[in-house]
């Protein structure tokens, strides 16, 4: 608690900016197609990625018979690119992770069909979406407190295991914003959430209540591992039995290591790497190093690593683990918001 004191400036820059923002002081600029980004208040570990990935799809539903394309447009945190770079164009990845990032270059990856554009500029990536691949829809990814672009609806998401935390911001908790700025969300998701489906939906009623805002609840569901370098895809349960070295560079690990046990796997060891690693030689040697200590069947890690892993890595049997949403409470009041958000520049 001693850092607290250090979170009240902090908050208090946050906040001048917010009324800015609301009083117009600083600007705000749309394009003509909807606009929906997807964020959280906190800092990593709610899944934006795999739910940026769902959100594709679930627009994609709403759009059967019509010609649509999305574009996913991030600042591609970690990346080394300068400008604007078109990480896919909707049919094959033209980028790296190493330039793009980590996160844009999985979803280029993924197949989606969706244009992803990295560019600090949001709104700049937003327009060349619009204006070069004709994009009717563009999701802002990790977009909450980037207000210089509009957005038909704020999609935010909090950890469904500690939705606020210990409340505080950075550095004394791990907000970003306070929890005010939800005010703002036209929809908050529940993501990893644990519990029945009964659980859930008393959960999400119980915070809608508490922050006025409509709430869904999602769970993060393994899907299979797939052997990094050779594509070979096994069901996530065929884990089960082994013994297992993880290891991961994400903004909260454990979560994947519980996740693994979960499988049924004999965790035999692991290694908790700094979130966006780079996976330099001193990495790779240390990860080989740890695995054949271990004696272990298999080294696991997440998608968000494997696509930064060297080619060398793949003489080791290295899975990845793919997983994807399901929206488990509120879906119908989640779907209604997308159906309102599209259709307000149609």
């Amino acid at each position: 608690m001693w850092l607290w004191p250090l979170s009240i400036p902090f908050q208090a820059a946050v906040q001048v900016r917010n009324r800015l923002y609301n009083l117009g002081a600083l600007r705000s600029y749309s394009v003509t197609v909807p606009v929906i980004s997807v964020g959280n208040i906190s800092v990593g570990g709610t899944g934006k990625t795999p739910f940026v990935l769902h959100l594709i799809e679930r627009i994609k539903r709403f759009t059967i018979g019509k010609k649509v394309t999305i574009a996913v447009v991030s600042r591609g945190y970690g990346g080394v690119g300068k400008g604007t770079t078109i990480v896919s164009n909707g049919k094959r990845t033209l980028s790296d992770p190493f330039t793009s990032g980590d996160e844009p270059y999985m979803l280029a990856e993924a197949r989606s069909g969706a244009v992803v554009i990295v560019d600090r500029n949001r709104v700049q990536g937003a327009e060349l979406a619009v204006e070069q691949f004709k994009a009717n829809v563009v999701i802002l990814d990790d977009g909450f407190q980037h207000r210089r672009l509009k957005r038909d609806l704020d999609i935010v998401l909090l950890d469904g295991r500690n939705p606020l935390g210990n409340k505080l911001l950075l550095p004394a908790g791990f907000l970003r914003e306070p929890i005010s700025s939800l005010k703002r969300a036209g929809q908050i998701i529940l993501s990893k959430c644990d519990g029945t489906d009964e659980e859930l939906e008393q959960r999400c009623a119980d915070l809608e209540k508490l922050l006025k805002r409509p709430v869904a609840a999602t769970r993060l569901i393994p899907k299979y591992w797939r052997r990094t370098g050779r594509g070979e895809l096994f069901e996530a349960s065929q884990i089960a039995g082994k013994r297992v070295f993880a290891f991961a560079g994400i903004a909260n690990p454990e979560s994947f290591f519980e996740t693994v046990l979960g499988l049924g796997a004999e965790l035999i060891g692991e290694l908790a790497l700094p979130d966006h690693c780079n996976y330099s030689k001193f990495y790779v040697d240390k990860l080989a190093r740890r695995f054949v200590q271990s004696r272990a069947e298999w080294m696991v890690t997440t998608t968000k690593d494997s696509v930064k892993l060297p080619p060398v890595l793949n003489m080791l049997p290295v899975y990845a683990l793919d997983v994807q949403h399901e929206v488990v409470a509120g879906a119908e009041k989640l779907d209604q918001n997308l159906r309102d958000a599209l259709q307000r520049k149609s």
